[in-house]
């Protein structure tokens, strides 16, 4: 049985080296050892910055690319846990919103996956990644994605065709819309017979105020766990067996086409 451990943090703006500073506190209130799956907001370095993003911009091709990918393969390899987390990617000449799957003693992202779906403000600059994808962590198989990709349930759908058994989300979701938050990660849970882990930023920057609400659905839509709109850990156990039972007694997704079996 895996841990999932989010970490719902207030962001500096455009400030690195304190909000690499503020993940290991938090992280510092986990009192049990452990592998776990640690999933932080998404931007975590910098705040939904998308306006003349050059400054902030790195290269995530390997763990020595960038300093927040130095971060997060060191985090990984300090905590002997998985860790998804990202930021302002440049490749090509172009910006993309990426995170990347880090893991103990590997130099590289394992996984990598650019924001399908900008948003309004973020098309200026940024462009969509071209596809989901799909990474391994204890025995299940998890797909990520980024804030506005939630509203796009085909996206979800094509990565449950691929094995995803767990579906997290990393956002810098407004307290104005707090409700399609909860509503539209149940929706995303119940569907597709899934895990699904929203994890979300507190605090406020240059444009907007957001209220945490972070929260694990398990594969039935039921509350495995939330936070209010403080900064804070929440943690919660994923098992295969949840997901096979789930499936297998109610099998829509089989009915859909898009499994074979439970």
């Amino acid at each position: 049985m895996g841990k999932a451990c989010l970490i719902q943090m207030d962001i500096a703006w455009k400030a690195k080296a304190e909000n690499f500073a503020r993940v290991k506190r938090l992280l510092g209130a986990v009192s049990e050892a452990g592998e776990r799956l640690i999933v932080l907001p998404e931007m975590f370095a910098t705040g939904f910055a998308t306006e003349n993003p050059e400054p902030l911009a790195e290269s995530f091709e390997t763990s020595g690319s960038g300093e927040t990918s130095c971060f997060l393969q060191k985090l990984a390899d300090d905590t002997g846990s998985t860790v998804e987390g990202g930021g302002i990617e440049k490749a090509d000449g172009a910006f993309f919103n990426f995170t990347g799957i880090y893991v103990p003693g590997k130099k590289e992202p394992v996984a990598r996956f650019r924001k399908l779906h900008p948003f309004e403000n973020e098309r200026v600059t940024f462009k969509a990644g071209d596809g989901t994808t799909v990474f391994p962590f204890d025995n299940l198989c998890v797909a990520p994605f980024l804030c506005y990709d939630l509203r796009f349930p085909e996206s979800f759908r094509d990565a449950v065709a691929k094995g995803a058994q767990a579906l997290t989300v990393q956002a810098s979701w407004p307290s104005a819309r707090a409700e399609h938050w909860e509503t539209l990660l149940r929706a995303r849970a119940i569907e597709n017979q899934s895990y699904v882990l929203g994890v979300n930023r507190t605090g406020k920057d240059p444009y907007e105020t957001y209220g945490g609400g972070s929260i694990i659905f398990g594969p039935s839509g039921e509350v495995l766990g939330e936070l209010g709109n403080s900064e804070g850990i929440l943690e919660a156990d994923l098992s295969y067996g949840a997901i096979h039972k789930a499936r297998k007694n109610f099998p829509a997704l089989r009915d859909a086409g898009l499994i074979s079996k439970a």
